[in-house]
């Protein structure tokens, strides 16, 4: 009778382990390629906005920036010359009449460097730049830029690339896993099912590295674009 009762009774583990390590087949893969996309996502976001912050960026020094710091002291503390038209138009006549009449004129006028890059690009707001330098869930392990110039007879094309690693992408993959808030319970089922899944190669092999821009051609587009 013992003998039976050990028996079922190991029976049950050992279908309980077996639909555990179904269940991690397929949930596995499915969890990585949640977080890949979202950190993918959360990196593309910041991209886009030093995108547009390069584009005000050089229209000031005509050319972009080296790095994420000075990018970031740009959007943060300095400024662009716009010309604005200064007086008011009467409804009766053009803005031709009134510049001839003396009522309006131009006058150039030095506006944040952040406005007009939300001016510009309707898609990144304030908050797109509270922490755009930086790799999501990294730490603060800031992206890199590389320039570059094509040199032409008569002008120069100026060129910058950003890429994030898949590596980067995923640094500290345990952090959208299991965020430090979890339960005990997520945290007891997402060891069971998800430990060390950031070292599943074979997984990572699916995915791929994200860049935005060119070194040898003036293009600024993404990867994912």
């Amino acid at each position: 009778m013992k003998i039976r009762r050990l028996f079922s009774a190991l029976l049950v583990i050992l279908v309980v382990l077996m639909a555990i390590f179904a269940a991690r087949a397929i949930m596995r893969p499915e969890k990585f390629k949640t977080v890949y996309e979202f950190r993918k996502t959360a990196n593309v976001n910041n991209l886009l906005a030093i995108r547009s912050a390069q584009a005000v960026y050089k229209t000031v020094y005509k050319k972009y920036a080296a790095d994420i710091d000075s990018l970031s002291d740009f959007v943060k503390n300095g400024y662009v010359e716009v010309e604005k038209t200064i007086g008011t138009i009467p409804d009766s006549i053009s803005q031709e009449q009134a510049f001839k009449l003396g009522l309006i004129h131009k006058e150039t006028v030095k506006v944040p460097a952040i406005e007009k890059i939300l001016e510009l690009d309707k898609n990144v707001t304030l908050d797109s730049y509270k922490n755009f330098e930086y790799i999501p869930y990294s730490d603060k392990k800031k992206y890199e830029i590389q320039t570059s110039v094509i040199h032409n007879k008569n002008y120069e094309v100026p060129l910058f690339k950003i890429d994030v690693p898949i590596d980067d992408i995923l640094i500290n993959m345990d952090r959208s896993i299991t965020p430090e808030n979890s339960s005990i319970f997520k945290k007891l089922w997402n060891k069971i099912f998800y430990n060390n899944l950031a070292e599943e190669t074979q997984y990572k092999a699916l995915y791929k590295d994200i860049y935005m821009g060119s070194l040898t051609e003036a293009s600024t587009a993404g990867s994912w674009e």
